[in-house]
């Protein structure tokens, strides 16, 4: 259990939630966090570009709430309504610009499909203390429909398969990280200034893992604290895992990012073990197990990297 006290004395932390036709995940994490003491100063909803009607129902269920007044639950939420959909990663990057233009301490990046349980911004924001260099905090982050289930409580990135893997371990306390999900990002002002926000030629998928290397790059820790714990209705914004969207965004975009990674002779291994024998065998088990839009989508991935097609499809 948190107390008010240490709630009220937290420095000031802007939560950004990016929508896109998914209203309801987004007033249902709208109420975890306005309905629990999560020490938040404010919250900004970033729409981005929805067809659904998503700004008139999040800005009706704000306004019933009374949560335009400032003080109220997590504090002021703001929408920003974008025309068109700018990918996740420009989308957050408007919320955080909107944010730290003001006089927030940290940005937190929460993905709308989450609910947030008491204590766990706190928790968070305690990693700085012990990690003076940290750079990004992460959490646990759970299956919200079957919550025993650890989704991420880490991960590290394998150069050689061009792979990216998660923890699924219960933790306690804190530790380092290859990266850290977008899902759930906690950033400090002076870090997204001197690095910047997400690479815009991802749109979706795997830009979370291309800013977390910049960050460490830049010599800064990336670190989960295992104590502060959400859950995730994973791929729900996206249509599902093995969804063609997911898949296109997903494959295309892991190229991307270890053709951005990789030089020389380490990049043409890559390449060459990737073309001839990952790549293959991936589409086979695919369609063994009736995967047939995740290899669809996979198809069409790397045929616009090896066109040279970036941002959105």
């Amino acid at each position: 259990m948190v107390v008010e006290g240490i709630i009220s004395a937290l420095p000031k932390v802007v939560i950004i939630l990016v929508n896109y036709n998914g209203h309801a995940d987004t007033i249902q994490c709208l109420q975890s966090l306005t309905t629990t003491p999560c020490g938040a100063s404010r919250v900004i909803v970033v729409d981005n570009g929805s067809t659904d009607g998503s700004v008139a129902k999040i800005g009706k269920w704000i306004i019933e709430r009374g949560l335009m007044e400032s003080g109220v639950g997590a504090g002021f939420v703001e929408v920003i309504a974008l025309q068109t959909n700018t990918g996740f990663g420009v989308a957050n990057n408007v919320g955080m610009e909107h944010a730290f233009c003001g006089d927030c301490d940290y940005v937190l990046l929460l993905n709308n499909d989450t609910v947030v349980v008491e204590g766990f911004l706190p928790t968070m924001l305690q990693t700085f203390d012990t990690f003076k260099d940290a750079g990004i905090v992460g959490g646990v982050v759970r299956d919200y429909y079957r919550q025993r289930d650890v989704w991420f409580s880490g991960g590290h990135i394998d150069y050689i398969r061009g792979a990216f893997y998660h923890r699924h371990d219960t933790c306690r306390g804190m530790r380092q990280s290859g990266f850290i999900t977008g899902c759930l990002m906690l950033i400090p002002r002076r870090v997204y200034r001197e690095i910047g926000g997400f690479d815009d030629i991802y749109f979706l998928n795997v830009e979370d893992i291309d800013l977390c290397c910049r960050v460490r790059d830049a010599g800064y820790r990336l670190v989960v604290n295992c104590d502060a714990v959400i859950y995730h209705k994973i791929s729900a914004s996206i249509g599902g895992l093995y969804s063609q969207r997911q898949q296109y965004y997903f494959h295309r975009n892991r190229m991307l990012f270890f053709s951005k990674s990789l030089k020389g002779i380490r990049r043409r291994l890559f390449y060459g073990l990737q073309f001839l024998i990952a790549i293959p065998a991936w589409l086979g088990i695919q369609l063994l197990r009736g995967n047939l839009n995740a290899v669809k989508g996979a198809l069409k991935g790397y045929y616009d990297f090896l066109r040279g097609h970036t941002g959105k499809k």
